[in-house]
C-alpha cells in the first residue's frame, strides 16, 4: 500500500510533457525548471508529483517526506534506491548516489512509497 506523506513540495517549471510521469524521478534542468532524471548519477530533485502537460507548467516535485515512486526493477524493502534512464526507481549499487529508502518490496511499474533522502550521499553496503 503506498502511502505519502507531503514535508518539502518545491514548484519547477517542467522542460517538456511530464503528465505521463507523476512519480518518476525529477532532474534540474536550467534555471527552476525540471525533467525526467537520466540515472544514478544524475543531480536529482526530488520524486514529481503533479502531471505538468507542457514545457512551462509549473511541476510541484516532492524533495523531502515520504512520496510514492515508480519501480523500474525488484526492489526489496529498506533497500536504497536511485533512478534509472527512464525516471524510474531502482536498487542504488555500492558507490551510486541514492535518492530514498524503499518503504515497501516493488516490482517493475509498481509503485511504492520511499522515503526521500535526497542528495549526495552514495550507498555503501
Amino acid at each position: 500500500m503506498a502511502v505519502e506523506q507531503r514535508v518539502y513540495d518545491i514548484s519547477l517549471d517542467a522542460a517538456q510533457d511530464l503528465e505521463d510521469y507523476q512519480y518518476h524521478v525529477m532532474a534540474g534542468s536550467g534555471a527552476f525548471g525540471c525533467d525526467l532524471a537520466g540515472d544514478a548519477d544524475t543531480d536529482s530533485v526530488g520524486v514529481l508529483q503533479s502531471k505538468p502537460d507542457a514545457a512551462g507548467v509549473s511541476a510541484e516535485v516532492r524533495r523531502v517526506g515520504i512520496s510514492q515512486a515508480v519501480c523500474g526493477d525488484t526492489i526489496p524493502v529498506w533497500s536504497k534506491v536511485t533512478p534509472d534512464a527512464d525516471g524510474h526507481i531502482v536498487v542504488a549499487a555500492e558507490g551510486e548516489r541514492y535518492v530514498g529508502l524503499a518503504m515497501e518490496a516493488g516490482v517493475v511499474l509498481q509503485v511504492i512509497s520511499i522515503l526521500m533522502e535526497f542528495g549526495t550521499a552514495p550507498a555503501i553496503s
